[in-house]
């Protein structure tokens, strides 16, 4: 079969053959029809990752039609389509016994422990593999795992949004753009912010309840005003990189007393500045959150059969113009994600 395969850290991909794939007896085979690209990609293959192994091929966001089960794979059978739930969980942990899995510390994740979706075929642990209805594009379909049930994740296990409470999203890209419609779907009033014009004007469509410009006019004044000087409920912060310790302050401004500041985006080397004094008269928590667990994405696939959240996809791409893809994405992310497209 053909891959796009990372040789080297910061070169090019290389699109070449490679083996096909030899499931287990708890493994199904999948023939790969999308995969998701997130700025975790450029991390990869700027070898940023320090468990990625070479030669590896990336894709963490993927999904694609069975074409061989298991002998002890229930429930899916060829020509199911599914996405991929990445992280590979071993089970027996405290964190996996609770449901867990992406806290588990063995655990190896496709597109980065493992080889991953940039490829025809590709091996998938059974019980990562989630049925999805054929009605749901493959490019929506590939970034549910992580673009949407992340978010999910991060909103109602972490920050635990409640009904009537004011959320503000920073950052209306891959993770922002999804974050409002959940945060609107549980029931809170939704603030959206970004700098780019492009991206509020795409953010009108899911009918945040205010936009705001923050290159315009200053969030953390605009956000009191409308909460009648108390501050936000929860801030989530959905920049991510160098960006995410530049927008510390603006979001822990925008916090009421004992709010909750929700971090989604990271990079590597770049730490946070918090005032002590200032974290603890605010009652503040501030929350890192990664990944999101196999029931999750369980959820957040009913949601969108349901009609109830839309995977919001900017751009597409053949897998074999993957560099191109990449490209696109380190010099201006798009609103919602970029998707790989695999060929027959």
């Amino acid at each position: 079969m053909k891959a796009m395969v990372l040789e080297q850290f910061n070169a090019p991909l290389a699109w070449q053959d490679v083996p096909e794939p030899q499931i287990g007896p708890r493994d199904v085979l999948i023939k790969v029809a999308a995969n998701g690209l997130c700025a975790t990609d450029l991390k990869i293959t700027g070898g940023l990752v320090p468990t990625v192994p070479l030669p590896h091929i990336p894709g963490h966001e993927a999904a694609g039609e069975v074409v061989e089960v298991g002998a002890e794979v229930p429930g899916l059978e060829p020509g199911d389509h599914v996405t991929v739930y990445p992280t590979e969980g071993c089970g027996y942990c405290d964190y996996c016994r609770k449901g867990f899995e992406n806290y588990c510390v063995t655990a190896p994740r496709t597109g980065f422990e493992i080889n991953g979706g940039f490829s025809q075929f590709m091996r998938v642990s059974g019980r990562n593999a989630v049925k999805i209805s054929p009605e749901v594009p493959w490019e929506e379909a590939a970034i549910i795992p992580d673009a949407m049930a992340s978010v999910y994740h991060a909103l109602t296990q972490k920050a635990k949004v409640q009904a009537g409470e004011t959320v503000v999203i920073i950052g209306i890209g891959g993770l922002g753009i999804h974050a409002m419609q959940m945060a609107r779907l549980m029931g809170a009033r939704v603030i959206a912010a970004d700098v780019v014009p492009d991206k509020l004007q795409g953010a009108e469509q899911f009918k945040p309840d205010v936009i705001v410009n923050s290159r315009t006019e200053s969030l953390p004044e605009r956000v009191k005003e409308l909460t009648n000087g108390l501050g936000a409920d929860v801030v989530v912060e959905g920049v991510g990189g160098e960006a995410v310790a530049e927008i510390l302050p603006d979001s822990l401004a925008c916090l009421k007393l004992g709010g909750r500041l929700v971090i989604l985006g990271y990079n590597y080397g770049i730490p946070l500045a918090v005032d002590t004094a200032d974290l603890i008269y605010g009652q503040w928590s501030i929350l890192g959150t990664r990944a999101s667990t196999l029931q999750d994405v369980v959820d957040v696939v009913n949601l969108v059969e349901q009609g109830r959240l839309k995977p919001v996809v900017s751009e597409l791409y053949p897998l074999e113009q993957v560099e191109q893809a990449l490209a696109r994405l380190r010099e201006a992310p798009p609103l919602g994600r970029i998707v790989l497209q695999s060929g027959e």
